[in-house]
């Protein structure tokens, strides 16, 4: 027998699922919920699970999520529901901004596999033509003599340099990549094609950013490689961007003691693209790992 709680959150479940206009549930064709990454299916779940606690309605929660679409109509839905979920939390008081931080950065990610059990954790990016511009734009103009970039799949890594300080442009969805003595292109927005000759819309989606992520792989109880990659609407990687290693050099040799002001861009990436704080655990690690 269901217990006065299960009830609850059914219920809750219910009106969550039932909102219409700017409130509603992204749905696909069979009317099921979109959650294009795992952390929205459970930010859904943990606010529905925090009103039950607070024991308050949900139209309280409703109304907030609503302010945060008005607030900024452009913003990844889901971003909507945690900003409005932070506002209920701490409007009464149920946990601090320390606490508030320690599940943001639980929220946020999700753990895979490339080689070891749980090895990769992810942390996905909003996706948008701007916020992908202004990352490249920032990782590959102010700190392009510190990375290392190219496709990082089974059996081929690519740890390619700058020359010279790159310059960036954009053409029908395409940004290009200048580095010097060769350049590349990564396609972040929408792809029109030329007058009289327009790209088909299917071939357009398979051909643009789809996935965008921060990672860090995990050796040994502790973090030993940071990144961010970008994947394509077919899922083949696009680019992978080794970030400063706090065990390496700018020159790739291996320090004996870390570095950790070598982080200072990951951290950068995470406080603006995922409101997270820096995390001790980053710094965890005592040696060069290689993975």
């Amino acid at each position: 027998m269901a217990t006065t709680d299960d009830h609850m959150l059914d219920d809750l479940r219910m009106q969550a699922e039932a909102m219409t206009g700017p409130a509603s549930l992204p749905r696909r064709d069979d009317n099921e919920p979109i959650f294009d990454e795992p952390w929205q299916g459970r930010l859904v779940a943990v606010a529905i699970e925090t009103v039950a606690s607070l024991g308050v309605s949900w139209e309280e929660f409703r109304r907030r999520l609503i302010d945060a679409i008005d607030t900024d109509p452009h913003r990844n839905y889901y971003e909507s529901w945690l900003i409005a979920l932070e506002d209920l939390v701490g409007s009464h008081t149920l946990a601090s901004e320390q606490e508030l931080d320690d599940q943001r950065m639980t929220a946020a990610s999700y753990r895979t596999t490339e080689q070891d059990p749980e090895d990769l954790e992810v942390f996905p990016i909003a996706l948008g033509e701007d916020t992908l511009l202004e990352l490249l734009t920032d990782v590959f103009t102010n700190h392009w003599q510190t990375i290392r970039f190219g496709p990082l799949i089974q059996g081929a890594a690519f740890e390619l340099v700058a020359t010279k300080r790159p310059k960036l442009s954009m053409l029908d969805g395409y940004l290009t990549v200048d580095i010097g003595d060769s350049h590349f292109h990564l396609c972040i927005g929408e792809q029109a094609g030329l007058s009289g000759r327009p790209v088909d819309p299917a071939l357009a989606r398979r051909r643009r950013c789809a996935h965008a992520e921060l990672q860090r792989q995990w050796s040994g109880g502790a973090p030993c490689t940071w990144m961010f990659r970008m994947f394509n609407g077919d899922g083949d990687q696009m680019i992978t961007i080794l970030l400063p290693h706090p065990f390496l050099d700018s020159d790739d040799q291996v320090l004996d003691e870390p570095d950790w002001l070598r982080l200072q861009l990951w951290d950068q990436l995470r406080k603006r693209y995922l409101g997270l704080p820096t995390d001790p655990t980053d710094r965890l690690g005592d040696r060069f790992v290689h993975t």
